[in-house]
């Protein structure tokens, strides 16, 4: 190649140019960000409106349904569900991934904005969310004292939430466990009723006698004043002292009818380490920031406060997540250098030289560090991805090298200098080495153009992949030979080892051209044993799980605990404790920190306990035996619904971390939920299934209020301040705020404990009827005990139940739902009712779906390249039939490894297609060349096959080489890699050796077949040509000619004269 030339003389240039490329390089390195996968924009957002007080019923009608009505006009909404909980609705969009998720967070806005006035008076604005991956909270700080609760959450609200929202790169930081100041009026129902006072009575006099208004401007000569009216109270004790009514001339004050405390907000949450309250902070990232950067300015943040903390107060990091993604990434690397060093030496035991093997080590890191350039270029991230990229790229990087290396030493041997043998090399082999780099980027192109999320997820990966290619190529072309021409040197073949190791390298060589000789031979029985393995291989498929994608030991879990429907916070706080005192035994168990409750109300049954493990090397057990454990130790409280799970690394959007989620949607509640617990209860008795729930759940306690309208409208109350009036008194309501030291404090009016503890209290209430008068509720309503729901369900606009649970022992996902549906065909689900799968199940098989695509359209792009490259439409079949071959090792190597069919494994089968065809490449272009040179096809083969032989092996070992470090998956996060290491070694491995046999032989059928074609279309044509006529015989005259003498010079032996005898007679050709 004429480029291939120019770099071999001139390379000073050449060296430059590349030196270049790798100062980018390594500049590029230190401002490309870390993360443990790539970012996936997922176009979800979230709508939450709190309706404080109210019943999930009450919230489903008057918030929900007026909510998703609104949202299901705007277009392009892939899915839309809801969950609906005591004060608190919650609508979550899921759009289609094209659409821009800014725009339709917009959309959204505009829709809410326009039903504002529909939704009722007493719930919030609606909180509108875009889904974003880095909303999981990248690290957890516990803050704890021997002091009050209330001075611990002032101090993390005031001194360490400020702190650490002001670092570059954090998004947020959230509290639990904290309870904010609030005062407080306990109104008496035997007082306000002695007095003549209902409770909106008392709201009145708090809004209008605790307030400031402006009253305009004053102009005083040449001044201007603002004029404002302070009514605002002053202190705690005003609030007792304010006046709300006279009677008979006397005031009531309010302190007459109410207590008034400065206290705290009724706890929603709390948080405990290791059994010590305290208040937590969640720390989350700005979106696209580097995790680790930002969690180490926290922590150095961290260490100034503690310095300032009073005597007492501990701030300690229990949770971070930055620790696993510098581990894994730590751990990707070194799999990056283990398999480069493992691939050079592939090639010093080949080549038995340390100058060829410095040849072909340089073009690793020459292309991993270049390549790094174009990650910048492209926003990429050092992530397990584009490492796993990097480290896959190691075999196909050095290939290239290897082939030139290998050309260019058998050039030498033959006798030619360096620089001649390096051109000759090059113009030999670089039509081969663009024809597989081409094939492998029309590989990895599709994989980075997936449809879906995961398209979205390996985006990164396949062009990380196809920038390397490209790089290694160009080095490949250029660096590679001028880089031979002038080191490469043919050592002391003489040596005791050169000759013993030649010796054995010569006789494989023999050995498989008598083999391929064979095989020329029984064409058709090479063909039908190859076709029987790869149906043989197949049989493997039942015996291999599938599952979206591989659970990783990070070192920690969490437990999920809701206790009894009703529960208050501190009996689900005892309840906790106790699950945290069983925890605590399991083995390698570091910290335990709970969190009780929630941000709302109507989650006080709910706990949360965070474990984390120490570390890796320091533990004899894995995170999944220590939840067994824990599962088993646990046992014990079934009455409780517990879940024990793998931190989720992806959050927000309502997204649920059970491995199996199987949602029944219908009209019908309770006809759903009968189902959903015919379901749960086979799931119970199938092994490998565990914390086996649903969604929905009854049996919550409620007080029903029935209204008489009738007699309500005869005392003239209305039904919406009858409401109001009892959120008032039961639930508790801010009706103003009290200002102090710049801060404001909200004033909630509630009746006191033992007048809103059960009916008959209740029935008590005051009301003000429309002629001032005071009645009591139950003149006006009926009260009563009942049971409703706990969370309501809707799935585009229908109600649904979600029948959760999570595997173990190892029961791949495939199966288990093969088994649920199984399960819902047995019970027969009704007309109306339908059962589809959501979550990990639902995201594999759109996953499968994608990649198999993939697989197809790089199965065409490789033909179309190979079909350009080589001028044939036959001989690029001929190559891709080493497909095949490979899928049985890949098969295999799952099997025996034990790894399951997932998203890296099925990309692991889609490289080897990029892979195995490189050998068949080499063979069949050189095959090529030979034929063109004059030989014969099948002596073409036989010779092609023993020279290709050794650049074969080579290239195939050094792949393989460069996968086992994956392949082993010992290291953090090494879990989601191994089946993607297996796949490639056991597919590379067969590939290759069958690859040497089988193409061959193909290619002799397929170049007969072909012949046998042109023979035939040959032999129709020449037959359908039309007989030409033939033009009449002359008449033949035979006439009497003179005899002529020819005379003939015949050349004589040198030296001799010349002489009439040398000269003969030549018969004329007439006679």
């Amino acid at each position: 190649m004429k480029l291939s030339e120019t770099a071999v003389r001139r390379p000073v240039l050449t060296l430059m140019a590349f030196s270049a490329l790798i100062v980018f390089g390594f500049v590029a390195y230190r401002s490309l960000g870390m993360a443990l996968y790539p970012d996936v924009d997922m176009p979800m957002v979230t709508v939450t409106v709190a309706y404080e007080g109210a019943a999930p019923k009450t919230v489903e009608t008057e918030v929900t349904e007026e909510v998703e009505e609104a949202l299901a006009t705007i277009s392009g909404i892939k899915s839309m569900r809801s969950e609906t909980s005591e004060g608190l609705s919650q609508v979550f969009l899921e759009f289609e991934l094209e659409r821009d998720v800014d725009i339709a967070a917009q959309d959204v806005r505009d829709k809410m904005s326009g039903i504002q006035h529909e939704l009722p008076d007493d719930s919030e604005a609606p909180v509108i969310e875009k889904f974003d991956p880095d909303s999981v909270p990248i690290m957890g700080i516990i803050l704890a004292g021997n002091s009050s609760i209330r001075q611990i959450s002032q101090l993390a609200e005031d001194v360490v939430k400020p702190a650490i929202e002001g670092i570059n790169g954090v998004g947020g930081v959230q509290l639990a466990g904290d309870r904010e100041r609030e005062i407080r009026i306990w109104l008496r129902v035997d007082d306000l009723e002695a007095h003549n006072l209902s409770a909106q009575d008392v709201v009145d006099t708090l809004r209008t006698g605790n307030i400031e208004l402006p009253g305009g401007r004053l102009e005083a000569g040449k001044q201007e004043l603002v004029v404002k009216t302070k009514g605002r109270i002053g202190s705690v004790g005003d609030f007792r002292r304010m006046v709300v009514a006279r009677r008979n001339g006397r005031p009531i004050r309010l302190e007459n009818v109410a207590y008034v405390e400065d206290g705290l907000e009724d706890r929603h949450s709390l948080a405990r380490l290791n059994g010590q309250p305290a208040v937590s902070l969640a720390v989350r990232q700005q979106s696209g920031s580097n995790m680790v950067a930002v969690a180490r300015e926290v922590k150095s943040a961290l260490d100034h406060i503690r310095e300032t903390l009073p005597a007492g107060y501990e701030l300690l990091v229990v949770q971070d997540n930055s620790e696993y993604v510098e581990r894994s990434v730590d751990e990707a690397q070194g799999e990056l250098v283990r398999g480069a060093g493992l691939a050079v030496l592939v090639i010093l035991l080949f080549l038995r030289s340390v100058r060829g093997s410095l040849v072909a080590a340089v073009t690793i890191p020459a292309t991993i560090i270049s390549t790094y350039v174009f990650m910048l270029a492209m926003g990429f991230t050092i992530n397990t991805l584009t490492l796993l990229a990097l480290t896959i790229s190691v075999g196909m990087i050095i290939d290239d090298s290897i082939v030139v290396l290998e050309n260019t030493w058998r050039h030498m041997q033959e006798g030619k200098s360096r620089l001649q043998a390096a051109i000759a090399a090059m113009d030999e082999i670089g039509f081969a080495v663009i024809a597989t780099s081409l094939s492998i980027a029309a590989v990895f192109v599709p994989v980075a153009f997936m449809e879906g999320i995961i398209g979205q997820f390996f985006y990164e990966f396949g062009m990380t992949v196809t920038f390397a290619v490209v790089i290694s190529t160009l080095i490949a072309l250029f660096l590679s030979p001028m880089l031979c021409a002038q080191i490469l040197k043919i050592g002391n073949t003489n040596g005791r080892l050169y000759q013993a190791s030649e010796r054995i390298l010569t006789g494989i060589e023999s050995t498989y051209a008598w083999m391929l000789g064979v095989a020329l031979r029984f064409r058709w029985l090479v063909v039908l044993v190859a076709g029987g393995v790869f149906v043989a291989s197949l049989m493997l498929l039942p015996m291999i799980g599938k599952e979206f994608t591989p659970e990783a030991d990070e070192g920690q879990f969490q437990v999920q605990i809701e206790a009894p429907t009703g529960s208050s916070i501190e009996q689900t706080s005892l309840l906790a404790s106790k699950i945290e005192d069983i925890i605590a035994t399991v083995p390698a168990v570091q910290d335990i920190y709970t969190t009780v409750g929630g941000q709302y109300e109507g989650q006080t049954s709910v706990a949360q306990v965070m474990v984390k493990m120490v570390d890796r090397k320091q533990r004899t057990i894995s995170q999944f035996e220590a939840m067994r454990l824990t599962r088993e130790l646990i046992a014990p409280y079934s009455h409780l619904r517990i879940t024990v799970d793998p931190i989720a690394r992806l959050g927000g959007g309502g997204m649920r971390s059970a491995a199996v989620q199987y949602n029944l949607r219908g009209d019908n509640l309770d006809e759903l939920n009968e189902i959903a617990d015919q379901v749960m209860t086979q799931m119970k008795d199938s092994p490998g299934f565990v914390d086996v729930n649903k969604t929905s759940q009854t049996g919550k306690p409620e007080l029903s209020i029935d209204i008489d309208r009738d007699r309500a409208s005869d005392l003239g109350v209305k039904v919406e301040d009858l409401g109001k009036a009892i959120n008032q008194l039961v639930g508790g309501q801010a009706v103003s705020q009290f200002e102090t030291a710049g801060e404001n404090i909200d004033v909630r009016v509630r009746l006191v404990g033992g007048d809103r503890q059960h009916a008959a209290a209740v029935e008590r209430l005051p009301i003000r009827a429309g002629n001032g008068d005071l009645s009591e509720l139950k003149e006006i309503a009926e009260v009563k005990n009942t049971f409703g729901p706990v969370t309501i369900e809707r799935q585009n606009r229908r109600r649904q139940v979600t029948v959760l649970a999570n595997l173990v022992d190892g029961k791949p996902l495939g199966e288990a739902v093969a088994d649920v549906e199984s399960m819902a065909a047995g019970i027969g689900l009704p007309a109306g009712v339908t059962g589809v799968f959501t979550g990990k199940a639902e995201m594999m098989a759109e996953s499968f779906a994608s990649i198999i695509f993939a697989l197809g359209l790089a199965v065409l792009l490789t033909y179309m390249v190979l079909a350009a490259q080589f001028e044939s439409f036959l001989h690029p079949l001929t190559i891709m039939f080493s497909l095949p071959l490979s899928i049985g090792g890949a098969l295999g190597g799952l099997a025996l490894t034990g790894r399951t069919l997932n998203i890296f494994s099925m990309i692991g089968m889609v490289m080897l297609l990029g892979l195995v065809t490189k050998n068949a490449i080499l063979l069949v272009d050189y095959t090529n060349l030979l034929r063109r040179g004059g030989m014969d096809r099948d002596e073409a083969l036989k010779k092609a096959g023993p020279v290709r032989l050794r650049p074969i092996l080579m290239t195939a070992m050094s792949t393989i080489a460069g996968m086992i470090p994956i392949a082993i998956g010992l290291g953090e996060g090494a879990e989601t890699r191994a089946p993607m290491g297996a796949c490639v070694v056991g597919g590379m491995i067969t590939s290759t050796l069958l690859t040497l046999i089988v193409i061959p032989v193909v290619y002799s059928l397929a170049d007969g077949f072909a012949e046998k074609v042109k023979s035939l279309l040959f032999a129709q044509a020449k037959q359908a040509e039309p007989t030409p006529e033939l033009p009449p015989e002359p008449e033949t005259v035979i006439e009497e000619v003179e005899p002529t003498v020819v005379l003939k010079r015949v050349p004589r032996p040198a030296g001799h004269g010349v002489q009439a005898s040398n000269f003969t007679p030549a018969p004329n050709p007439a006679t």
